[in-house]
């Protein structure tokens, strides 16, 4: 069997330029990547995997190829060489909006992330025939050695974390999603909180420059956690009262799959607090009409059955403020909304609308003293959650745009560049809000 042949095919593939778009094999001085001539933007391991591609690509490589030329350009994306990072967003987020239009259709996400992420300079965004790569990352280029030079010093903060990224992007597309088995031991007293996420898990030694696989599994299993640590940090700084309740209520508000995923992993609060015998989560989204039929029953773990500890799981897909007005609801102690994306929709009739949105936002504050947490992916993302929450809520707000000190480890490239950086993480910021007393 030939190298070519035993590499695997991937169904659900993210694109990066520096990797093969089929296999995702990375470049190597012995196996340079092989560019479309036509696009320009697209690369392959061999031959064999260009052709065997062509028919899928085809479609694309034509609008590109025809985009670039009508402008006289190297490729589509050269007209943009020297402009600022806000017109280089709007630029290739436009670009997505066009083709899903000509196409009839929306884009697979490797087909988005060839405009998202091309092989273009980092520091000016230039695309050109002959570019400088990082050679240990193969995710970031540069349209000349100064500014390679320039840029050395904020990417090799990154550097490792983008290796991490496409590693843990090529196995989730080859296996499933990274979910390690979640630390099983029960704390018989209650130890509150801790600096950062890295007590509960620690992480790995790094010996070399080499991803291992325990410190891919770390990253993952951080991701999987978080949500519970960060409900457990904020507990203990801001209302420690919950932790020695017999039942704790908490609420999942704005939910998808995402959140319903390891179910598993949420009974990790349970292993945190001794003095808590039942939690009962529940998880609100209209995202999740798939799961509503199917109610999640997943038993706790034999220590928690030991110790009369149970959970219990209810979905409801739907928006929040319907679900208040539900028999079924009960005044939750804490509601989390996971990378809340507020940011995302406009509240001045300009973008896309979210008129429901805005109006129901009020009812996602939980009575006094109970809080309400909302995560965000960036610093920026953060802040204008924040400004629109703010806008249409009345609160007390505890934390405002902080950095999560229980936020994931497994890094995702940000095409957006936010804060001049290359990757973000699940719930990496967040903001923390409670009724006023009266």
């Amino acid at each position: 069997m030939s190298e070519v042949e035993s590499a695997p095919i991937l169904a659900e593939p993210h694109f990066y330029w520096g990797a093969c778009y089929v296999c995702r094999r990375k470049s190597t001085k012995e196996n340079s990547m092989k560019r479309c001539t036509r696009c320009k933007s697209v690369y392959y391991c061999s031959q064999d995997h260009q052709k065997l591609h062509w028919k899928k690509h085809k479609k694309l490589c034509n609008y590109l190829a025809a985009a670039g030329q009508e402008v006289e350009q190297f490729s589509f994306f050269s007209c943009m060489g020297g402009c600022e990072q806000k017109e280089w967003n709007t630029f290739r987020m436009n670009a997505i909006l066009t083709c899903e239009i000509m196409f009839g259709r929306g884009l697979e996400l490797a087909e988005k992330e060839i405009f998202l992420f091309p092989r273009s300079c980092r520091t000016c965004h230039t695309a050109q025939d002959k570019m400088y790569d990082c050679g240990e990352c193969y995710c970031v280029s540069y349209c000349s050695e100064q500014h390679l030079e320039q840029d050395k010093e904020r990417h090799d903060l990154s550097c490792r974390q983008l290796k991490i990224a496409m590693l843990a992007d090529v196995y989730e597309s080859v296996v499933n999603v990274g979910m390690p088995a979640i630390p099983s031991n029960v704390d018989s007293t209650y130890l509150g909180t801790a600096p950062d996420i890295s007590h509960f898990i620690p992480e790995p030694e790094q010996p070399t420059d080499q991803i291992s696989k325990e410190e891919l599994d770390h990253c993952f299993l951080t991701c999987q956690v978080s949500g519970a640590l960060t409900l457990l940090d904020n507990m203990e700084k801001h209302n420690p009262a919950l932790a020695t309740q017999s039942v704790l209520r908490i609420h999942i508000a704005g939910a998808s799959i995402y959140e319903m995923m390891g179910l598993i992993k949420w009974e990790y609060l349970l292993h945190r607090l001794p003095g808590v015998k039942e939690i009962e989560y529940t998880f609100i989204g209209p995202a999740l009409m798939e799961e509503e039929e199917n109610q999640p029953s997943v038993p706790t773990c034999q220590s928690c059955q030991s110790s009369g500890k149970s959970i219990l799981y209810s979905v409801f897909p739907m928006r929040y403020s319907e679900f208040k007005k539900l028999d079924a609801y009960q005044p939750p102690d804490l509601v989390l909304v996971q990378n809340a994306g507020f940011s995302e929709f406009d509240d001045e009739g300009e973008g896309v609308s979210w008129d429901e949105g805005w109006s129901d936002m009020k009812d996602l504050v939980p009575p006094y003293p109970s809080l309400l947490i909302f995560t965000a992916y960036t610093l920026g993302e953060a802040e204008k959650d924040l400004e629109r929450f703010k806008k249409h809520c009345e609160t007390d707000l505890l934390v405002s745009c902080s950095e999560n000190p229980m936020r994931s480890w497994r890094p995702c490239r940000d095409w957006e560049n936010d804060q001049n950086k290359d990757v973000f993480y699940s719930n990496q910021y967040l903001s923390v809000a409670r009724s006023k007393i009266n």
